[in-house]
C-alpha cells in the first residue's frame, strides 16, 4: 500500500465512513495492514515516523474542527488559521457597549477578563497538548495499533478545545461580568432558579438553549418535567418527555427550552477524572450573536522518543484559545451537589 493510499483510508477510518469497495470495518484493517507495514520493526518506525505523523497530522487538523463545530457550533464560532495569523472577530456593541467584557486567556496562562472597549478584538492562543505511550512490542503482536493512538490523539485534541471552552466561561462568572441574575449556584437542582436564567437570556429576545454534561442533566430529575394533568394525586408526563428519557435515559426539553448535552469523556484509565466540570450548565442564546470564539491555530505538531524499555513516547500539541464575550445575555449554573471530577493534565 503507498503511502497516498494509506492517507485517504485512514481518513475514512478516523471518520468511520468507508469508500466504493470497502466496509467501515475492512478500512480500519486495512489501515492497521498499511501502518504494520510502516512500522513493523523499532528501525522501520524510525524510518517511515514523519510518514506516519504526517497521516496522524493530517486528520487531526481535518477531523478536530468539524468535531468541535459540530459539538459546539450553536454557540460558538470555530475559526482556523495558519501559524502565525491572527483572526480579528467583530462585535457589534450598539447600546450594549457599557456592559461587554471579555474573558480569554492571559499571558500568565490564567482566563482574565477586562473590558470590551472595541468593536473588534482577536484571541490569544497557547499550545495544548500531551504524551502518549505506545509499547513497541504490543504494536508488534497486534495488541495496540498506530490507528488506536491517531484516535486517541485526536480526540484527546478535541476534548482540550471543550475544556479551554469551560475553563472561559467559569472564569466569566467573574463578578465584574457576571451580574447576580445571571448566575446561580445551589445545592442541588432548583427548577425555579434555572427558569429564571432562562428569562434572563431570553428578555434579550430569541430564545434559550440549555449546555450541560449529562451528569447535570440526570441530576435535574423529576424537577424538571411538569405533569400535564395529575390523576389521583399521580403526574401524568408529556408522552416527549417519557421517550426521551425511555430512549436516551435523559429528558432533552427543560419548559420548553432545549438541551443539549456538553461531550464528556474520561482522562485516566479508572474512569474518575474527566475533561469537564459537570458542576455547571449554561444558559445560552440560540439565534442571536454567539458568544464564544475559538481559534485552531496552525498545523498540530508531533515528534516521538524512543525510551529505554523500547516503548515509544508520541508527543503532540495544538495552538488554540478561545475569548467569551460578556454582554449579560447568558446564564451559568452550578449544581454543588454534584463531585467535580474535572482534572487538567496540562494545567491553568
Amino acid at each position: 500500500m503507498t503511502i497516498t493510499q494509506l492517507k485517504e483510508l485512514s481518513k475514512h477510518a478516523i471518520k468511520r465512513t468507508a469508500p466504493t469497495d470497502y466496509s467501515v470495518e475492512s478500512v480500519n484493517q486495512a489501515v492497521c495492514d498499511g501502518f504494520k507495514e510502516l512500522a513493523g520493526s523499532i528501525n522501520d518506525f524510525l524510518k517511515n515516523q514523519y510518514d506516519i505523523f504526517n497521516i496522524i497530522i493530517e486528520n487531526a487538523d481535518e477531523v478536530v474542527p468539524n468535531k468541535v463545530i459540530s459539538a459546539i457550533g450553536a454557540f460558538a464560532n470555530v475559526k482556523t488559521v495558519k501559524q502565525g495569523e491572527k483572526v480579528m472577530f467583530r462585535r457589534a456593541l450598539g447600546k450594549n457597549r457599557a456592559k461587554k467584557f471579555l474573558t480569554q486567556v492571559g499571558l500568565s496562562g490564567v482566563y482574565e477578563t477586562a473590558r470590551l472597549d472595541s468593536e473588534t478584538y482577536t484571541v490569544n492562543v497557547k499550545s495544548v497538548g500531551g504524551a502518549i505511550t505506545a509499547d513497541f512490542e504490543r504494536l508488534l503482536d497486534g495488541a495496540e495499533t498506530l490507528t488506536d493512538l491517531m484516535d486517541v490523539i485526536t480526540e484527546g485534541l478535541t476534548d482540550a478545545v471543550f475544556v479551554e471552552v469551560q475553563k472561559a466561561l467559569v472564569a466569566a462568572i467573574n463578578a465584574g461580568a457576571r451580574p447576580t441574575a445571571n448566575k446561580y449556584s445551589t445545592d442541588g437542582f432548583d427548577a425555579a432558579s434555572m427558569l429564571k436564567l432562562i428569562s434572563v437570556v431570553k428578555a434579550y429576545g430569541g430564545n434559550a438553549i440549555i449546555f450541560a454534561t449529562q451528569e447535570f442533566i440526570a441530576e435535574m430529575g423529576a424537577d424538571a418535567i411538569v405533569p400535564i394533568t395529575t390523576e389521583g394525586g399521580q403526574g401524568i408526563y408529556h408522552p416527549q418527555d417519557i421517550d426521551a428519557i425511555h430512549n436516551t435515559g435523559y429528558i432533552n426539553l427543560f419548559r420548553g427550552t432545549p438541551i443539549i448535552q456538553i461531550p464528556q469523556s474520561f482522562i485516566d484509565e479508572s474512569n474518575e477524572k474527566t475533561w469537564i466540570n459537570p458542576r455547571f450548565a449554561y444558559v445560552l442564546p440560540a439565534g442571536k450573536e454567539k458568544v464564544v470564539d475559538v481559534v485552531l491555530e496552525g498545523a498540530t505538531q508531533m515528534w516521538s522518543a524512543t525510551n529505554k524499555d523500547q516503548s515509544i513516547e508520541v508527543n503532540a500539541y495544538k495552538k488554540m484559545g478561545c475569548g467569551i464575550v460578556t454582554h449579560h445575555n447568558w446564564g451559568i449554573y452550578e449544581n454543588k451537589d454534584i463531585t467535580d471530577t474535572s482534572y487538567q493534565p496540562y494545567g491553568y
